[in-house]
């Protein structure tokens, strides 16, 4: 099966489950779609565009492996998601979280081959690392487990956030650095993000067992600053880029607007104990504003414009 087809079909399903689920966008189940979001129809463009024809031995057959049972497992997450938490919305989790972990055994081997240079690829190959986490958040979510203690919103939260922030942001800021590789901006983007990521995992985890509300407020900044980065970065391309394709460099303009819209709404967030004319911008409304910004606005954006335009332009070539 080809990849576009993968992605009208995923589209096709993706739609009907949100279409009869979610009531709203401040809807708890909303997460859930967006989760759905990136397996459906979001992981195939990523797929195609962090395909590493260098890969041989183990990471080439994991590749094919998880190229063949990708889609029926980001199927069978439907059904997770159709059911309540337990034993059987844990069973149909888990092929995803298997297609997760696999990725990121891929991610370790290819850093294993390259090191970690170039920046653009380690941070292509960390980004598949990363997802696994997500996959481990989603098997607590649909197993009904409190990691923690933490709340199930935040469990679910956690498992979309290492889906988007965890694979798409770093993917996508190591695209704009290839494309882009003697800008500063875009490299120090890319660090950031790289560190952004797991600090904003421990910001949160430390908030949770009762640490200083710095260490959050600052893990999260790191990776408010490095979105910015790329966000800045996708806006150049746009507007640079004259031998891409028109649609490519939209798609660029309104993931970039997207994004840097999104991340202040991160920062604000973060900041929320700082700034008490923030109280208002509570879980509902991150889910709502804050998620479908980064999830429709930016990652499905600005994976189509990478998408339409061209390997050769991923590839900075």
């Amino acid at each position: 099966m080809t990849t576009p087809l993968k992605v009208r079909i995923g589209a096709a399903a993706w739609c009907a489950f949100a279409y009869f689920s979610v009531s709203s966008l401040h809807d708890g189940r909303w997460a859930e779609a967006m989760l759905l979001l990136a397996a459906l129809v979001l992981m195939p463009m990523a797929w195609t565009l962090v395909r590493d024809f260098e890969d041989t031995g183990w990471a080439a057959r994991l590749w094919r492996f998880d190229l063949q049972v990708h889609f029926p497992a980001a199927l069978l997450l439907v059904f997770a998601f159709l059911l309540p938490p337990g034993p059987g919305a844990l069973l149909c989790a888990l092929p995803w979280a298997a297609v997760l972990g696999i990725m990121a055994v891929d991610g370790y081997l290819r850093i294993r081959r390259h090191g970690f240079s170039p920046l653009g690829l380690l941070c292509r190959d960390v980004g598949l690392i990363y997802a696994s986490v997500g996959g481990a958040w989603l098997l607590a979510d649909r197993g009904g487990w409190s990691p923690l203690g933490f709340a199930p919103d935040i469990v679910l939260l956690t498992a979309v956030h290492f889906h988007f922030a965890g694979l798409v942001l770093p993917v996508v800021a190591g695209l704009a650095l290839n494309r882009r590789p003697q800008s500063r901006i875009a490299q120090l983007a890319t660090w950031l993000v790289l560190l952004g990521v797991p600090l904003v995992a421990v910001g949160i985890t430390a908030t949770q067992l009762g640490g200083p509300a710095w260490v959050e407020l600052l893990a999260a900044w790191v990776l408010v600053l490095g979105g910015w980065g790329v966000a800045w970065e996708h806006l150049a391309l746009a507007v640079q880029e004259r031998r891409v394709h028109r649609l490519a460099r939209a798609l660029w303009l309104v993931a970039g607007i997207s994004l840097g819209l999104g991340m202040l709404l991160a920062g604000l967030y973060a900041s929320r104990m700082f700034l008490p004319a923030m109280g208002w911008l509570d879980i509902p409304w991150m889910r709502a504003l804050h998620g479908t910004l980064n999830a429709m606005g930016f990652s499905l954006l600005a994976l189509l414009g990478w998408c339409r335009a061209g390997r050769a332009c991923c590839s900075g070539k």
